[in-house]
C-alpha cells in the first residue's frame, strides 16, 4: 500500500491543481493530468485531457480555490483517491463543492491525476467521516 509520504506527497499535487499559479501554466497543468484524464465538473460537463488543458489556464478574472478535509486514500500501491471539500471564489460568485480525485503512480514514479469529479456541495453530510 502507500506510505504516508506518498499520501502527503499526492495531496500536495491536488493543491497545486489549485494553485491559480500552478493552474495559470499550462505545462504544469499538463505534466500533473495523466493522458487518459477525465474529469466530471460540478456544472455537470465532462472533460478530456485537452479539455481541461485549454480551459484552466485560460481562467481569468481571479479564480481562487479554498481546499479542506481533504483526505487521502491508497486504494492500491499505484492508485490514490483524495476527498475533500472545496470553495471557488470569483469576485462576488462563490461556489462549494464536493471533490473526488484519482491519482496514479505511472512508470518512473510520476503521480498524475487520471480522474477528478466536482459536485456541488448541498450542505448535506460532512466529508469529515
Amino acid at each position: 500500500m502507500l506510505t504516508e509520504e506518498d499520501c502527503r506527497h499526492v495531496e500536495s499535487l491536488e493543491r497545486a491543481l489549485l494553485d491559480p499559479v500552478v493552474r495559470a501554466d499550462r505545462a504544469r497543468v499538463e505534466a500533473l493530468l495523466a493522458d487518459d484524464f477525465m474529469e466530471i465538473g460540478a456544472s455537470g460537463a465532462v472533460f478530456g485531457k485537452q479539455a481541461a488543458l485549454d480551459a484552466v489556464p485560460a481562467e481569468r478574472g481571479g479564480v481562487a480555490f479554498e481546499a479542506r478535509s481533504m483526505r487521502t486514500r491508497a486504494i492500491t500501491h499505484d492508485v490514490a483517491c483524495v476527498t475533500y471539500a472545496a470553495t471557488r471564489t470569483q469576485g462576488a460568485d462563490v461556489r462549494r463543492s464536493l471533490r473526488s480525485s484519482w491519482w496514479r503512480r505511472e512508470s518512473g514514479g510520476r503521480w498524475r491525476m487520471v480522474f477528478h469529479q466536482g459536485t456541488p456541495d448541498t450542505g448535506i453530510g460532512t466529508m469529515d467521516a
